[in-house]
């Protein structure tokens, strides 16, 4: 196809020129996002950039070499919520008059040819390509509230479409994406942090209409199996897809319409865990890169070889939405009728490690076979089913036995990390005893389980680390609080800084810490610098600089406390001594204890 150079280079350069008109236009007819306690931005913004990537694209196709009815019902179709979604710009419609538009306007785009082929049934693949198409354009939808997200992730996925037509040789395919690339592309330059336009709903809509396009229209190669036909374009765009799911859920148990807006979304909660707006938008495209990446090896390679790569990326969507999870963004309020069950439900988090867990060491087997058996897995494959369920069973209940299942993610340290390695080791150990025993061996390889105790172990560890280094290498967003200097940098700091960042209700920004011993001088706990001796740190307490001090020790000699005290009354400065305290039970007396 070497024509393909030049129609995102001309929606590219369309795009631009359009932006630029647009963007005073959509000032002068009021057409703007202004300041709303549920959205995210803090300015008024021109709205229509999305006029600008759906002008480039529409200009750009029919230029294109001869189109399929398919790729014009689909183009058509993406066009036609485009202007659903300028209406909606100008005066916002009810979320059931839009949702209905959608459906009629898909329903027509099915009719035209662009389809999933997964049952062989017309009409059950046909209702399956209408809930895609309408999913993906809501996801996208959803996923446009934080500069440049929208855009870039749209960007990536179609250019990884694209990737994929080019190798099947479906050049329409080819020449759809690459053009919705660079319209893409150029809009970006004035849509990232800090964005100058929105693409507004005539954006997310057209974006979202013509990428789950993308991802079903044919002919093309998907010779691999009906798994393949659905887990390609997921991963493809999987960040999309997991931000809808995790919104529809968190309102849900939150007792919130779906439909209503709010800054409960993934970038949001990556903020919130301490990422900035652009480091937000960047992870969360490092993430669609990433299952980009996962889906081109899937398809090179076939799914069984890298069924490994796929599950532990759901894995750490899991942990990260877990963790994401419990960021509060919603107040609290009574849960009612199923959401109550869910709540309320006991054993909850027990539940879900153990279905967790399970997954991992079931992914862990199957990886140890892969990695034995590379050449010959598919006849292997059936020694590995007959055995999955005694793997599955002799692991849950050593790490049931070993009280794996009664520690706290969030404070996992190395003696949780020590209790899982015993557990894996027991469990793997059983395994192969009731193996010897069920079917004396025979047929199983003991490289297998020696891989297999590796890989589990390194699994159920990484799972937890992973969960505790989401909060601990993200720190909270700095708060406009009290500007807080912590005295001691040792252990009773450690759960002061631990104490101030996990407690929304204190609202402290952490500055420093004092201290007086000189080998800490120059130094940083948790990414807080150690500013040096009191002394030395006196002309900061005095300039005005700092609103409070924290001793966080009780090892502090009294004539050096009562210097701090004195220094800090002079300044205006509060003093704060913490201190941890032991009270008898109500009705045996007695003083509080430290």
């Amino acid at each position: 196809m070497p024509d393909l150079w030049w129609p995102p280079l001309a929606a590219f350069l369309l795009s631009v020129a359009l932006t630029y008109v647009v963007r005073p236009a959509a000032r002068m007819v009021g057409a703007v996002a202004t300041p709303k306690e549920d959205r995210w931005h803090r300015g008024t913004i021109p709205l229509l950039g999305g006029v600008s990537i759906a002008g480039a694209v529409l200009i750009v196709v029919p230029l294109l070499p001869a189109l399929s009815w398919s790729a014009w019902a689909l183009v058509g179709g993406a066009a036609a919520l485009a202007l659903v979604g300028l209406l909606d710009d100008f005066r916002p419609l009810r979320p059931q008059v839009k949702f209905l538009v959608q459906v009629i306007v898909t329903a027509i785009v099915v009719a035209g040819g662009v389809r999933l082929t997964v049952t062989g049934v017309s009409p059950i693949d046909q209702l399956l390509t209408l809930v895609w198409l309408v999913g993906v354009t809501n996801a996208f939808n959803l996923l446009d509230n934080m500069d440049g997200l929208a855009a870039g992730i749209g960007l990536i996925a179609a250019g990884f479409r694209c990737y994929f037509f080019l190798v099947d040789g479906n050049a329409e395919g080819a020449w759809l994406a690459a053009t919705l690339c660079g319209a893409l592309a150029g809009f970006l330059l004035f849509n990232f942090q800090p964005a100058s336009i929105f693409m507004g709903d005539t954006g997310s809509l057209f974006i979202g209409m013509l990428v789950g396009g993308l991802n079903v229209i044919g002919p093309y190669a998907y010779s691999r199996g009906t798994v393949a036909v659905l887990m390609l374009p997921v991963l493809v765009l999987l960040v999309p897809i997991f931000d809808t799911l995790f919104v529809t859920i968190a309102r849900t148990l939150a007792g919130r319409s779906i439909a209503q807006g709010g800054r409960d979304h993934t970038s949001h909660r990556l903020v919130a865990l301490g990422l900035s707006e652009r480091g937000a938008v960047l992870a969360l495209w490092s993430m669609a890169f990433g299952s980009g990446v996962v889906a081109v090896l899937s398809y090179r390679h076939g799914l069984p070889y890298t069924a490994t790569l796929v599950g532990l990326l759901v894995a750490g969507l899991a942990v990260l939405g877990v963790k994401l999870g419990l960021q509060r963004v919603y107040p609290p309020r009574a849960d009612v009728g199923a959401i109550r069950v869910v709540t309320d439900l006991r054993y909850k988090k027990q539940v879900a490690t153990v279905a967790l867990d399970a997954a991992l060491v079931a992914l862990a087997y199957y990886s140890a076979y892969l990695l034995r058996f590379e050449g010959t897995l598919e006849r292997e494959l059936p020694v590995f089913s007959s055995s999955l369920l005694i793997i599955l069973v002799t692991h849950v209940v050593m790490l049931g036995a070993f009280g794996t299942y009664q520690d706290s993610w969030r404070h996992s340290g190395i003696r949780d990390l020590v209790k899982l390695t015993a557990a894996a080791t027991a469990g793997t150990a059983l395994a192969m005893l009731v193996v010897l025993l069920a079917f004396r061996f025979e047929g199983y390889s003991r490289a297998v389980f020696a891989i297999h105790w590796l890989l589990t172990t390194s699994f159920l560890c990484g799972s937890r680390v992973l969960f505790r280094a989401l909060g601990e290498l993200f720190v909270a967003a700095e708060s406009d609080g009290p500007r807080t200097v912590i005295y001691g940098a040792g252990a009773g700091g450690v759960m002061v800084l631990r104490e101030a960042r996990s407690n929304g209700d204190l609202d402290w920004k952490i500055i420093g810490f004092i201290d007086d011993d000189r080998g800490k001088f120059r130094t940083s706990v948790q990414g807080v610098p150690v500013l040096g001796s009191l002394e030395q740190v006196a002309p900061l307490l005095t300039s005005g600089q700092v609103s409070q001090v924290v001793v966080s020790t009780s090892t502090v000699a009294p004539e050096r406390l009562d210097a701090l005290t004195r220094l800090c009354a002079d300044a205006g400065v509060r003093t704060l001594v913490a201190s941890l305290q032991f009270h008898d039970a109500p009705g045996f007396g007695g003083a509080p204890r430290e």
